[in-house]
């Protein structure tokens, strides 16, 4: 009798198909981003160890009629990965396929974290072209949400990306490329996980490299006179804006032969800067005043004229240090100074009402264009703003007057929000933010018409379905 691997998927009982993942099926019963600011409890969680286990595992929800939500680590600020169906963890989907070095390429599935890639590219002198402010995220979560650092001639980490391997709902395999597939792996590329599972992912990396970063503090007047010089004056340009200080630490990050000079202070960095920081947030919730004391402090410990030389990804990163509430928006270029001008008056508005806790910095970063159909860089140099509201020690803090203040602004510039982050724009926005945005619908249901990858949050945000934007908040 023949094993069910060896059977095609049709052929194989539903009880069977249950049984062949029971050593996969993972006894969580929950799962929750990495801020803690959305839960779900789905129907099942699954950990595949091969793509065997991913293709039984499609099968097994068209039978049952349930969503597949493919999940990573669960790092974005949203409920982007959430369902309360079927869930599928890429935990061990997180092998390096193969590095070609002469040609600066590297074949990877898409669970594997950045970190991991990281390490296995030094192996072979070879790194990621840009990275955002963090490495935790799996590749394909990064590449889906066209996720990005900074450099205004550097794209999104997506246009990083040569070709996929996609499973698509109906089990069949797809390779694309701009060449092969161009519509699948345009709508791929950032598509949110919605046109399938990526399988494998092709990606550009260079030759490894040492990155010098000289922080310069400024003030916001003098920064925004002088923006497009600033913007130019190193390959990466990024900014960390303390409205309350009226601050701005500008840090520029250049290639460098320079050797490795890492800097850092345990006492400045961890014990101010993470410890009597947080400590000074902590209060803060219950007298204004050490709010304060936490963003003056932070100011100077970041604005205090320094320089650093080290591996790349390690200059990229930043510290994320605490739990968080946060958004982000892209906002065309040539918007950047009368939006922050504009952000500048909403902030100090902000800061004299006692009731409101705003947190520190502001992350300002900057992206070329691309033709990636739903990247908010699409067609247009692009300045990212983020903002963030801390939880010191878990503790939930007043967020949403804020937020939703900041956001109306964005949106008078033309901004679209970060994928990965929560928002509340829906299809009829969406439709004049992204001229290809019905293209992306069309590839959906070519690709995927009865929704086996349509979650909650796509069914919100893409097909305008009522379903709450607090459905996945945690219940106090």
């Amino acid at each position: 009798m023949s094993s069910p691997a060896n059977l095609d998927l049709h052929d194989i009982p539903l009880h069977k198909l249950y049984e062949i993942l029971l050593p996969v099926t993972t006894s969580k019963t929950a799962f929750a981003n990495w801020a803690k600011t959305f839960v779900c409890t789905p129907l099942a969680i699954f950990e595949p160890r091969n793509e065997y286990h991913c293709e039984v595992i499609l099968e097994l929800a068209r039978r049952e009629g349930k969503v597949v939500r493919v999940a990573g680590v669960g790092h974005s600020p949203s409920d982007l990965a959430c369902t309360n169906e079927f869930m599928l963890r890429t935990t061990y989907l997180n092998r390096v396929l193969m590095v070609d070095k002469e040609k600066r390429r590297v074949f990877a599935q898409g669970g594997i974290t950045l970190h991991h890639l990281h390490a296995a590219l030094a192996q072979h002198n070879l790194a990621m072209i840009n990275l955002g402010s963090i490495s935790d995220q799996t590749l394909a979560g990064i590449v889906t949400t066209a996720s990005h650092g900074t450099g205004i001639d550097y794209g999104v980490m997506s246009t990083q990306v040569i070709s996929m391997v996609i499973l698509l709902a109906d089990g069949s395999r797809v390779y694309c490329s701009r060449n092969e597939q161009p519509d699948l792996f345009l709508a791929t590329v950032c598509g949110l996980g919605s046109t399938g599972l990526i399988l494998s992912i092709e990606l550009e990396v260079e030759s490894s490299f040492h990155l010098k970063e000289v922080l310069e503090s400024r003030c916001f007047e003098d920064t925004l006179s002088n923006m497009k010089q600033l913007v130019r004056s190193a390959e990466h340009t990024r900014m960390f804006w303390f409205p309350a200080t009226d601050t701005v630490c500008v840090s520029m990050l250049n290639r460098t032969h320079e050797t490795k000079r890492p800097g850092g202070s345990w006492f400045y960095d961890s014990f101010m800067g993470f410890h009597i920081v947080q400590l000074l947030l902590f209060l803060g919730i219950y007298l204004h005043i050490f709010n304060t004391w936490a963003v003056f402090l932070a100011s100077w410990l970041i604005s205090a004229g320094s320089s650093r030389v080290d591996d790349s990804y390690r200059v990229f990163n930043v510290d994320c240090r605490y739990l968080q509430h946060t958004t982000e928006w892209a906002i065309p270029y040539e918007n950047t100074e009368p939006c922050l001008r504009e952000l500048d008056k909403y902030f100090h508005e902000i800061l004299v009402d006692p009731r409101e806790r705003p947190h520190f910095p502001i992350e300002i970063r900057f992206s070329a264009p691309d033709d990636i159909w739903l990247s908010p860089s699409h067609n247009q140099q692009t300045c990212w703003i983020g903002i963030v509201q801390y939880k010191p020690y878990g503790f939930n803090i007043p967020y949403k007057k804020l937020f939703e203040g900041f956001e109306n602004i964005l949106s008078k510039f033309e901004g679209r929000p970060h994928w990965a982050k929560a928002h509340k724009v829906g299809p009829e926005e969406f439709q004049n933010l992204y001229p290809h945005f019905g293209d992306f619908l069309q590839v959906l249901q070519t690709v995927d018409p009865k929704g086996l990858f349509r979650n909650e949050y796509m069914q919100r945000h893409f097909f305008g379905q009522p379903v709450d934007r607090r459905v996945f908040k945690p219940r106090k």
